[in-house]
């Protein structure tokens, strides 16, 4: 039986199995993340429709306060600058 010695250098034999290594976890982390954002995007719609009256009642409130506390102010300034003009 004959006997072969094969030399392989040692930077790209860690070369190749890093390579080799980033496909597999890069794809795996990628599908976890991609299962994972899809989730939660489902979950999140989900909680949204749910609650989607009160989120716009929470809008609307929000809108009115802030109309009354700085655009009730601007309306009588040009209101006030349109009398003396």
């Amino acid at each position: 039986m004959s006997t072969y010695t094969i030399q392989i250098d040692d930077k790209v034999l860690c070369d190749q199995v890093n390579a080799i290594l980033d496909q597999i976890i890069g794809r795996e982390l990628y599908d976890m993340c991609s299962s994972s954002r899809d989730a939660i995007a489902l979950a999140i719609n989900n909680m949204i429709y749910s609650h989607k009256d009160e989120i716009i009642d929470r809008i609307i409130d929000k809108a009115t306060k802030e109309l009354v506390r700085k655009g009730l102010p601007r309306l009588l300034e040009r209101m006030a600058k349109n009398e003396t003009e």
